[in-house]
């Protein structure tokens, strides 16, 4: 008998198409929240989702695979005590770093503003600021904030790093600052790039201080919008020194009508899509069949599974 695997709506492009190229699995693409619940209920083992809903949780579920790399959203203990592994999407985000660039880029050589004067037919030439001779400080070098730093290897710049663990960074990037260096490496840098997921560790880990840190500079976000916060983040691009901000993530998304953000001319907002490309889905399919594998006990180790509220490469 096929494995059931539940997809919720709204996934990423290609997914499904993946999914039933499978064999022995059948996909319940869901039309909505109450599908998903249905499809569970009725004895589905396997959901795929990008979020959390209390109705979920039923005697067969036994694995959530989730579609992005952040896993704050789920309750961890409670899926501890009812013996669900979770996964992440995390190796997927690679394509992240290339947005990333674009937010910096449409900042620091002003095309952001040009964008905003064209729609006006207005013609002012505004003198940009070059990459070269900077810092650029990234914080969170897992696959994304790697994928930067490699990147950015060819642009003339000084790359420093944050990471919780620095003695088992094995990267391109030089110098790497661990807990308690967290200011010292907002000082240090002129831009800084965040690429961190959410987890209670890191909410609001960019607030008043860390920005006050950076001065004069850039903050690009690609990561999770909990870990800046974002009333300082208004008030330093307001009132303080912060020269701009690429935003592609915040606290709250979508982003309010009232958000002060949308109106900044010294901020570049993106709709949580720095990741979305139409390979995605099939980046994603092969973390996917991977762990099914370790579902059916087919001898593959678990990937990008979520242990004591830590994601582990295998387990």
């Amino acid at each position: 008998m096929p494995t059931r695997v539940v997809l919720h709506p709204l996934s990423v492009t290609g997914l499904l198409e993946e999914l039933r190229r499978m064999d022995d699995i059948e996909v319940i693409a869901a039309a909505d929240d109450d599908e998903v619940e249905a499809a569970l209920a009725a004895g589905a083992q396997i959901l795929l989702t990008y979020t959390w809903k209390p109705q979920f949780l039923t005697p067969a579920l036994r694995w959530i695979q989730g579609v992005g790399a952040g896993y704050e959203q789920y309750p961890l203990d409670e899926f501890d005590r009812e013996g669900i592994v979770l996964t992440t999407a995390t190796g997927v985000h690679v394509v992240v770093a290339e947005a990333a660039f674009g937010l910096l880029l449409a900042l620091t050589r002003r095309i952001a503003d040009a964008v905003r004067d064209a729609q006006q037919h207005r013609w002012i030439a505004r003198e940009g600021l070059e990459l070269a001779g900077s810092t650029i400080g990234i914080i969170g070098l897992g696959t994304i904030g790697e994928a930067f730093a490699r990147r950015a290897q060819g642009w003339d710049v000084e790359i420093i790093g944050y990471k919780r663990n620095p003695d088992r960074y094995d990267g391109v990037v030089g110098q790497i600052y661990g807990p308690g260096s967290l200011l010292d490496v907002c000082a240090m840098a002129d831009i800084l790039v965040l690429t961190l997921p959410g987890s209670q560790e890191t909410t609001g880990l960019i607030g008043a201080d860390e920005l006050a840190a950076l001065g004069e500079g850039w903050l690009i976000n690609v990561g999770r919008g909990s870990v800046v916060d974002e009333q300082a983040l208004i008030a330093a691009l307001t009132e303080g020194d912060l020269r701009g901000a690429g935003l592609d993530v915040f606290e709250v998304e979508p982003l309010p009508d009232d958000s002060p953000l949308w109106d900044m001319g010294n901020v570049v907002v993106t709709p949580h899509t720095a990741g979305d490309t139409p390979r995605y889905g099939e980046r994603l399919a092969k973390i996917f069949d991977h762990n099914l594998r370790a579902f059916r006990g087919e001898g593959a180790h678990w990937v990008n599974r979520v242990v004591d509220g830590q994601r582990l490469d295998r387990s």
